[in-house]
């Protein structure tokens, strides 16, 4: 099971977002039922990195993370969207 955390500010509105943007992403791409998104403000990015296979953040990661990083802000804006996409599956397969 991927364990891939999802930050943003608070941990509820931008993440939700982007949460529905990944799972969509995932499943198609044969990761369906393989996965748990767990949400949270970037303020405990870092304690819940300790044994997650990914950190997706919609804001600035902190530093000494632990986890492999995508910037989220393209699930947003659609500017990059094919990168971070690309980006999420790579860590995820390695």
């Amino acid at each position: 099971m991927k364990k891939i955390i999802l930050a943003c500010g608070a941990g509820v509105a931008t993440s939700t977002v982007v949460a529905g943007k990944i799972s969509e992403l995932l499943d198609k791409n044969g990761y369906e039922g393989l996965y748990s998104i767990v949400q949270c403000e970037i303020a405990e990015a870092k304690s819940q990195c300790a044994g997650a296979d990914l950190l997706i953040a919609t804001t600035v990661a902190p530093e000494g993370i632990e986890c492999p990083y995508v910037n989220g802000v393209p699930f947003l804006t659609g500017m990059g969207r094919a990168s971070a996409e690309r980006d999420i599956l790579a860590a995820l397969a390695g």
